[in-house]
């Protein structure tokens, strides 16, 4: 089902005549870019665009059936709305509640000439297309060449800093458009906060270095998180004091993925990952959720989440990110994107999760 078609089904449930989309995440399929300027009016019968000049041309050229309206001067946004709810006889019209603002809702309840309803639409975007299937999977692949290479570069002495700087270069130079997030890179201690942003510590011998970064590619995310073991102290891998820590916390994802499967609530996943590090004695320590859906936003609904209970569908895309945090020692975070299937979970990156050493070809 294309997603006019999708959308109209979904008018026809909620008995409206239209939906007036402004929010950038849910605009960009419409509009084949992420923009948040214009706007997209859906119908029971017609798709319509409506942008200023800037923007015109290039989402003209994009796009197949949808009628294209300039605002301008001349044809300000309430005129031109207001003459496609004359046009098409448009008693009810949806709008994002949640993304405008009150001051926007108000001054739009002043002037068109419709009943407005608030509304969500990020529901409709939980399971994905084919094609959204294949830019998801695309950034992932940067991500996790990116991973491969981070690891070798990493060598104590170096800045947190620097090792954003060149994981973000480097996911350029493999076709992203930019960082789907701020880069984490979190060595030492500096490991037990969650999302720790890179600083200008320097990374020393023996830490452990967490790295949580995401590839933006085609206007679609990934995300990541990896821990390793910095190179250049005498110590091996598995007498390091985190190492138990570090094992838990794999166990914990690996129980979360063989959980995944059609039909069960969202947070029977997270219970899976949670139940191994409360049975490990560090339950206080794992303070977030195990994951959440992914797309065109970073953070996307569903969540695997203690409370969340919706029931999880072949085609979503979504995190599995169990982790520790020991505060004045470090933290472990390890995390996969993974599809839902028919059967159960795609794990979308092929990095060993094993705890390895930095530097090291």
């Amino acid at each position: 089902m294309d997603l006019l078609t999708t959308l109209r089904h979904w008018l026809a449930e909620e008995n409206l005549d239209g939906v007036l989309i402004a929010s950038r995440q849910n605009k960009q399929s419409h509009l084949g870019m992420a923009t948040g300027s214009g706007y997209v009016l859906v119908t029971r019968a017609h798709a319509h665009i409506l942008v200023d000049f800037r923007y015109f041309s290039d989402i003209a050229s994009r796009v197949v059936g949808y009628q294209m309206h300039l605002l301008d001067i001349a044809t300000p946004f309430a005129v031109a709305v207001n003459r496609i709810i004359t046009d098409e006889h448009l008693a009810t019209l949806g709008f994002e509640g949640e993304h405008v603002s009150w001051q926007t809702g108000m001054q739009w309840g002043d002037t068109l000439k419709t009943t407005l309803r608030g509304i969500s639409l990020d529901a409709l975007r939980q399971i994905k297309t084919v094609d959204e299937i294949a830019r998801i999977r695309a950034a992932c692949g940067i991500a996790d060449s990116a991973a491969q290479h981070i690891r070798r570069f990493i060598q104590p002495g170096m800045r947190e800093r620097e090792v954003a700087a060149e994981l973000e270069w480097y996911m350029k130079q493999q076709g992203a458009d930019n960082p789907a997030f701020d880069t984490i890179v979190a060595s030492g201690h500096r490991g037990a906060l969650p999302h720790g942003k890179a600083t200008d510590k320097v990374i020393a011998p023996g830490e452990l270095v967490t790295v949580d970064f995401g590839a933006q590619r085609q206007g679609y995310c990934s995300d990541m998180t990896r821990t390793f073991l910095v190179a250049g102290h005498p110590r091996a891998p598995d007498k390091h004091p985190l190492y138990a820590v570090y094992q838990i916390v794999l166990e914990a994802q690996l129980a979360a993925l063989r959980a995944i499967r059609p039909g069960i609530p969202c947070h029977q996943v997270d219970n899976a990952a949670r139940r191994v590090i409360e049975n490990a004695g560090y339950g206080p320590h794992f303070g977030h959720n195990t994951g959440h859906a992914i797309g065109i936003e970073v953070h996307e609904n569903p969540r695997f989440s203690p409370t969340d209970a919706t029931l999880i569908q072949p085609g979503m895309l979504l995190t599995v990110e169990p982790g520790i945090y020991l505060a004045g020692q470090g933290g472990v975070r390890i995390e996969d994107m993974v599809l839902v299937t028919e059967t159960g979970a795609e794990v979308l990156y092929t990095m060993d999760k094993s705890l390895l050493l930095t530097g090291e070809r």
